[in-house]
């Protein structure tokens, strides 16, 4: 045992408990105690952690081997046997990845239920009781300290506070968190995979108050005697949970998820293409793997519609319908095979929400599910109102996430690169090229006071207070910008004027400069450059029948395979009809564009004058990455807070910040509403939290990474996520502002390394732990922060492959021969003129 202080502080202390658990305790003065002299009154943070060998039986066990990721084959194999087996191992990692996460999430739930029993939570300690708590827990206890002392009756709730957290309604979702993990351990004397969770550690006294401290001696024997006695109980019980059936269900249930989830199609980012890949393995090529080429499934059986508005529990059947797929429907209906593995296949029962019962379920690694693929490309989800299309589109929506069993929507998955699209009054853009939409808007020029028809370029659009169309645009093409695999809109709450346009509202306004929706989203998917596909929920706009390759009818709750009667309807009511000033009889767009066109401004007099400069010729997002000035000046040494009683708003800002400093500043910058992103979890505070975190990161390494972009960025950021450590790596790396530091060494080693950050105390004090966000809420959050200012970069030169340059020389070839032909006819048109 080791002193971290020979101050008269309480020092950081670590040791062993039953020769199984390592205990690290790491004491800190509370920001909150009105005398912080005394060195009796500490409060602290603790970490546990334990090998999974030690508790599964051993590195022999098949449910030590369940967690452990293996290298990929060896280079002395034979060509074919080095796919097969590459192909196998990465699927056991992507396997042993989601049973990890899956662990850490079973783990927090226990502890949560075993400490929120108030005779579990303590033991004497002369005048204290030492109280063990959740960082969650935690979280709500500081909350409600704050803010009892006005009134008797927060006096009771305080007093009530840990027999009200039972009642609190848990997060279904499962996902990588900040106070449980499952890392491998890098040291020489390496123990394999170990869970690692924290807890914090304060008191209550004889009286019943509730204290942010523990009363103890500073005798580091003594703490160390009182930790031990406290976790004894708590310790016991968890190991019997870890290993009981109902863990191991839930871990299967995930890892059937994430199988199902990885089916759909290919993942698109490059840290998810190699996620769990060994640096020696093949290319991702080598997969074998078969994809649904769809954005989503969703099985029978499924329970989609919520208990409430406000609750994320499953309405109960009846009244809710069950989820069934369309009958005969070769398009929609598919029946496939999950491969999960033959420990995971014995925790899924029979007769559980839509496992289909086979002969072999004993001894077989597959679970066969029936259920409703969304295909990729332009689907539609119609039917009369009230029958279930919105519900379908937010059951859609989280998919992108696991949950927990019982749930309803557990086989309902959604491809991880998803992303909801909606109006999003008054958000702040820059720099984003939404001439895809909008083609140009009034720049508000005047002369002599008098305004005039100028138009303002849109390939670089930047507002403060965007529409509802530029601001639907703008979340169109920054999904694009992070390769978006599918759209997900609902017409509920898009802008009306960009979702379509009707033939009279055409011919009333010749100058619309917005191009809908509508007229995009073929073209979208056709790109060779982003292959998006789009889920759309309508109503109210027959027009989009036009563009449907799947069509989902809902009656009565029922799902229904419409593409026939769509296209009917469609061929009656716009045959020979000329669309969208006759560029084909529908809406169909295509999303290149080839020609180039000189930008045209007005001068003083109100004349056209060609400028120099030719216009982006692209509508895809231009390259872009955040302004060297504000990641280095005005957010430099920024902060993550979030605003007293919002949980969808942060405020990025230096706490060391003098007034003289922010002279220059407008007193919204880092500001980040995200009060309209509708993917975010749960109350969303620790995924915004999480966002934030991840921010900070991106500002620092996009001064060590000059060239790249917002995208390129992110990738580097789920490389850390997933290799180098999780959200703690990050936390960590923000100390040493550099990306090497991880999460690995002895507990005592990790939880000094983390409390020497005051990004980590913030945390602990603000939310208690966050989860680890999605790259596209990331983006999002990086985005909508006011003030952060973004600069175009040049494009990448693309590189050709053989197909590609075979097109290219096909297309130059046939240009060649219509010019040739263009010239045979002028010259023939000269030579009659000259007669």
């Amino acid at each position: 045992m080791t002193s971290s202080s020979k101050e008269e502080e309480v020092a950081a202390i670590s040791f062993q408990h039953n020769n199984a658990w390592s205990i690290a305790f790491h004491p800190f003065l509370s920001h909150s105690q009105p005398d912080t002299s005394s060195s009796e009154y500490i409060e602290g943070i603790l970490l546990a952690s334990i090998s999974l060998a030690e508790l599964y039986g051993g590195n022999d066990s098949e449910a030590y081997r369940a967690f452990v990721h293996e290298a990929s084959a060896t280079a002395s194999s034979e060509a074919t046997t080095k796919h097969v087996s590459t192909a196998k191992s990465n699927n056991k990692n992507v396997m042993a990845k989601a049973a990890r996460v899956a662990l850490a999430d079973y783990t927090m739930r226990v502890l949560s239920n075993l400490l929120s029993n108030d005779t579990n939570t303590h033991v004497n300690s002369n005048e204290h009781n030492i109280t063990l708590l959740t960082m969650e827990q935690a979280k709500h206890h500081n909350q409600n300290l704050d803010s009892s002392s006005k009134s008797r009756r927060m006096q009771a709730r305080k007093r009530n506070l840990l027999s009200s957290m039972k009642k609190k309604e848990e997060v279904p979702y499962v996902l990588e968190r900040t106070d449980c993990y499952v890392a491998d351990n890098n040291n020489d004397n390496a123990e394999g995979a170990v869970l690692h969770f924290f807890l914090h550690v304060g008191s209550r006294n004889n009286s019943n108050n509730y204290s942010n401290t523990v009363q103890v001696s500073s005798n580091a024997t003594a703490v160390e005697q009182c930790l031990s006695n406290a976790l004894q109980d708590v310790l016991s019980k968890l190991i019997t949970k870890l290993s009981s059936r109902e863990c191991f269900s839930h871990i299967a249930s995930v890892v059937l998820q994430r199988q199902l989830r990885a089916m759909l199609q290919p993942p698109r980012n490059t840290a998810a293409r190699n996620v769990n890949s060994n640096s020696n393995s093949s290319s991702s090529s080598d997969d074998t793997r078969e994809y649904l080429n769809a954005v989503a499934f969703i099985a029978d059986g499924s329970l989609l519609p919520r208990k409430s508005g406000r609750s994320v529990q499953p309405m109960q059947s009846p009244p809710a319908v069950p989820f069934s797929a369309p009958q005969e429907s070769e398009q929609l209906t598919k029946v496939v095979e999950v491969h999960v593995g033959t420990f995971w296949r014995q925790f899924l029962k029979e007769g559980d929400q839509n496992l289909n019962s086979t002969p072999s379920a004993a001894v077989s690694s597959t679970v066969t599910l029936r259920g409703m693929i969304i295909p990729q490309g332009v689907t539609l989800i119609v039917g009369g109102g009230y029958h279930g299309k919105s519900t379908i589109l937010q059951a859609l929506s989280y998919g992108v996430y696991d949950k927990v069993p019982g749930d309803g929507r557990e086989l309902c998955v959604t491809h991880s690169d998803a992303v909801s699209i909606r109006a999003e009054d008054g958000r702040y853009v820059n720099n984003v090229n939404v001439s895809a939409f909008i083609n140009s808007i009034p720049s508000g020029k005047t002369i002599n006071g008098a305004s005039i028809s100028s138009k303002s370029d849109t390939t670089k659009f930047s507002t403060m207070d965007a529409s509802g169309s530029t601001s639907q645009a703008a979340n169109v093409i920054e999904a694009l910008e992070c390769q978006a695999s599918a759209l997900l809109v609902d017409e509920d709450v898009s802008a009306a004027n960009f979702m379509a346009r009707d033939g009279r509202m055409r011919a009333m306004i010749m100058d619309e400069p917005i191009t809908p929706l509508l007229y995009r989203v073929n073209g979208l998917y056709l790109s060779k450059e982003h292959n998006t596909s789009t889920v759309v929920v309508v109503g109210g706009v027959g027009e989009w029948l036009d563009v449907a390759d799947a069509v989902v009818l809902m009656k009565n709750y029922v799902a229904y395979d419409g593409l026939k009667k769509a296209r009917s309807v469609s061929y009656q009511f716009s045959y020979g009809h000329v669309q969208y000033a006759g560029r084909g009889v529908v809406h169909r767009l295509p999303w290149e564009v080839k020609e180039e066109k000189m930008l045209r401004e007005e001068n003083d007099d109100g004349d056209d004058m060609d400028v120099d400069e030719k216009k982006v010729t692209t509508l895809s997002p231009l390259r872009r990455r955040p302004l060297t000035d504000c990641t280095l000046s005005k957010f430099k040494d920024a902060a993550v807070h979030m605003p007293e009683g919002s949980s969808s708003r942060l405020w990025l800002y230096s706490d060391t910040e003098s007034e003289n400093d922010m002279v220059d500043y407008d007193e919204d910058d880092g500001i980040i509403d995200m009060s309209k992103c509708s993917q975010l979890v749960g109350n969303a505070s620790e995924q915004l939290y999480g966002c934030g975190i991840c921010i900070l990161w991106l500002m620092q390494e996009s001064q060590r990474c000059k060239d790249d972009d917002v995208f390129d960025l992110l990738d580097r950021l789920e490389d850390v996520l997933e290799y180098g450590g999780g959200m703690n790596a990050i936390f960590a790396s923000l100390v040493s502002a550099t990306n090497e530091s991880s999460v690995t060494g002895t507990t005592k080693e990790m939880l000094s390394m983390l409390l020497s950050s005051h990004t980590t105390l913030d945390l602990y004090d603000t939310v208690g732990f966050c989860y680890h966000p999605r790259r596209h809420e990331v983006a999002m959050a990086l985005t909508r922060m006011r003030g952060m200012k973004f600069e175009i970069l040049p494009e990448k030169p693309k590189a050709v492959d053989i197909e590609t340059s075979e097109e290219e020389a096909k297309r130059l070839e046939e240009e060649a021969k219509k010019k040739a032909l263009a010239d045979l006819w002028a010259n023939r048109r000269k030579r009659g003129i000259n007669r």
